[in-house]
Order: C-alpha cells, then structure tokens, then sequence
C-alpha cells in the first residue's frame, strides 16, 4: 500500500488485508475496487483481461467468503 496513504479511513477488510499481507513480508497488495475503477464498464473490461496474470503471479490470495460487507473484516469469531 502506498506510504503515507492513511489506513485508518480504509474499511476493515481492507486494513486487515494490508495487515496480513505485511505480515507475510508481501510488498504489493491488490485490491481490485482500488485498482479497476468500479462505475466505468471500459475500465472493468480493458482490468478484467489482465486479472488472470494479477492472480497466477501471486505469492497469495485473500478471498473474503463469508462476508456481508466489506467493514466486516477478514475473520470471524469462533462461535
């Protein structure tokens, strides 16, 4: 994430992925609602294209399954 950017006005999920990832030492982070610009269907289509190369050279992938919104974070409390 970028130096400087305040992460506190980031969602949880967000902030929590940024967690993660400098944790694992992981020097890029990317989240597809910051980097396709999600009301231009150009952009989505031209973005869309180049998201097989973003996931297959990835060092790892966070996928938020269980969530009902993005300020709901990453993980869930054991019940």
């Amino acid at each position: 994430f970028r130096r400087g950017a305040p992460i506190s006005r980031l969602l949880k999920t967000f902030r929590e992925a940024i967690t993660v990832a400098r944790r694992l030492s992981i020097k890029y982070l990317w989240i597809d609602s910051f980097c396709i610009i999600q009301d231009s269907t150009k952009d989505w289509a031209r973005k869309s294209l180049q998201m097989h190369q973003v996931y297959a050279n990835s060092a790892c992938t966070i996928s938020v399954t269980a969530s009902e919104g993005p300020d709901e974070g990453l993980f869930r409390k054991a019940p």
